[in-house]
């Protein structure tokens, strides 16, 4: 869903040279988006079809910025890179494995939030 959201973001803001990509420090790999994301995307005009992708060191130190979930995933990105921060400030964000529709639409209202706040900061000091 981050990913989505974020390369929808780049796109419609000019930066159509910069990449989103989504991994997760304890995902497994190649499982396919759920039913619930690729529907909370789509009805923010978001076409997405993927699968998951474990962080690796390689992918941490490329990034210019990593955003994490929840402080776990900080502790573990920051074993590969300094440039790794919460998406949300105030906490985790939360998993919606299981849950029903309404709150995947949910979080993706709330990420669209603050993946523009982050990347409107990002952009502004790459500029």
């Amino acid at each position: 869903m981050a990913e989505g959201i974020a390369q929808k973001w780049l796109s419609d803001n000019g930066f159509t040279d910069w990449l989103a990509v989504s991994a997760g420090v304890s995902a497994s790999q190649g499982s396919p988006t759920s039913e619930e994301t690729i529907r909370a995307l789509s009805q923010r005009g978001i076409l997405t079809v993927g699968t998951s992708k474990v962080l690796t060191s390689e992918m941490a130190r490329a990034a210019d910025l990593v955003l994490c979930m929840s402080k776990r995933h900080l502790i573990a990105t920051l074993k590969f890179t300094n440039n790794a921060v919460l998406l949300d400030p105030s906490g985790d964000i939360l998993d919606p494995i299981g849950q029903d529709q309404s709150v995947y639409d949910a979080l993706a209202e709330q990420m669209e939030k603050l993946i523009a706040a982050k990347l409107q900061e990002l952009t502004k000091e790459g500029a």
